[in-house]
């Protein structure tokens, strides 16, 4: 299967290690200081690209939380992402800054998430994700179900996201992007880790 320039063009804009430092000091009331990975995982998992993301507070690099698989998908030139949860995600915790880990990932570990996609567009030199109207993305955590709004807006040096999750009945926010989208920078690169077969 062919991958279009702007889908290999996104895959390598998403894929690395970043910090939204900078925001988190110039508005630390509403921007905790994260690191993010987004980091390729093999090709023949899902049989298309996709990256693993997870993140953590900076001042404690070792307890991430929210893995989640990024799976790019092409239909008639229009680019999708669709997102899956880990059946064990704390079997996964930390595989951000361990490639070889992710090298292990199969089929087996993860499922999709229903109702999590997102339609992505390009404009003012950005990717921009967002969920369809009326879609709803829930997932189970904690033997909760929590519903959450995904979105983001990608660069070749920055990544925005969007990502909060709310409450079901009202559509509150009530954490994540409460106030404005996370602006991270990017402080490395992982797309030489991109395969494409």
């Amino acid at each position: 299967m062919s991958i279009s320039k702007e889908l290999s063009t996104l895959a390598s804009w998403m894929t690395g290690e970043f910090s939204n430092r900078e925001q988190s000091l110039d508005q630390p009331v509403w921007f905790v200081n994260l690191v993010w990975w987004q980091r390729p995982i093999p090709y023949n998992v899902l049989g298309s690209i996709a990256i693993f993301a997870e993140q953590t507070n900076a001042l404690i690099l070792d307890r991430p939380y929210r893995q989640r698989i990024l799976q790019f998908v092409e239909n008639d030139g229009k680019i999708q992402v669709k997102y899956w949860g880990f059946k064990d995600p704390v079997a996964w915790t930390g595989a951000g800054r361990d490639r070889d880990r992710l090298n292990q990932l199969t089929i087996n570990d993860i499922e999709p998430l229903a109702g999590c996609l997102l339609d992505v567009s390009f404009a003012n030199g950005r990717y921009k994700a967002e969920m369809p109207k009326d879609a709803k993305c829930c997932f189970q955590y904690l033997n909760e179900s929590r519903q959450v709004v995904l979105g983001f807006e990608v660069s070749a040096d920055e990544f925005w996201s969007g990502d909060r999750g709310v409450e079901p009945e009202t559509g509150t926010a009530i954490w994540g992007a409460i106030m404005d989208f996370y602006k991270f920078k990017k402080i490395h690169d992982f797309s030489a880790e991109i395969t494409y077969h």
